[in-house]
């Protein structure tokens, strides 16, 4: 009741992420069946949603690396994880698109939160800051990327990724005052995932 009260006040705050022991996952009209996704129906054993090409190009690649468990469409509002940034002057908050389970080596789980967006977007460069922000006071996640697609070296469109867990790219991304900078740093630290 306290998180439900917190999440409708005025200002925006970042929360303790947990999952509802419960949950009522909408399926997505003309959505795709994922069977890795952490909620599914226990009727078909699948989530039915729909992703864009971008979303749909990141968990491709997610669901590649040896150490994935499962992933979570982070909702935004009711019980997701809030990241606030600043965009004129005013808090607004971020649900980052997904949440990626890895397995450790030591056997425990890390928790990567990953979010594909378009350079050209209003919010691009508040959203940055404050993941740096978020992924420099939340020392628990395994990474916290801010995903573009460009071509590789191949000519090939895929997820290009900027980790803001990164000390040295979190430091410049605090520092940029323009998303022509922020493109900077990612021609500079973004890197396309080996598949």
């Amino acid at each position: 009741q306290y998180r439900t009260i917190v999440r409708n006040s005025d200002k925006v705050t970042k929360n303790i992420f947990t999952l509802p022991e419960h949950i009522q996952a909408k399926e997505d009209e003309g959505g795709k069946n994922y069977y890795n996704h952490l909620f599914i129906n226990d009727e078909t054993g699948a989530a039915k949603i729909r992703l864009n090409g971008w979303e749909e190009a990141v968990i491709e690649e997610e669901a590649q690396r040896p150490d994935f468990v499962c992933w979570l469409r982070n909702p935004a509002g009711s019980w997701g994880l809030c990241v606030p940034y600043e965009i004129n002057n005013e808090t607004k908050p971020a649900y980052p698109d997904f949440l990626i389970v890895r397995q450790e080596s030591e056997g425990g789980y890390v928790i990567d939160i990953l979010e594909p967006h378009m350079p050209s977007l209003a919010d691009n460069l508040g959203k940055a800051k404050g993941f740096a922000k978020y992924a420099a006071e939340e020392i628990r996640i395994g990474r916290f990327e801010l995903i573009r697609m460009e071509k590789d070296s191949a000519g090939k469109e895929r997820p290009k990724r900027l980790d803001m867990c990164k000390g040295a790219v979190r430091q410049k991304v605090l520092n940029v005052i323009n998303n022509d900078e922020l493109t900077h740093i990612f021609a500079e630290e973004g890197y396309f995932r080996n598949v």
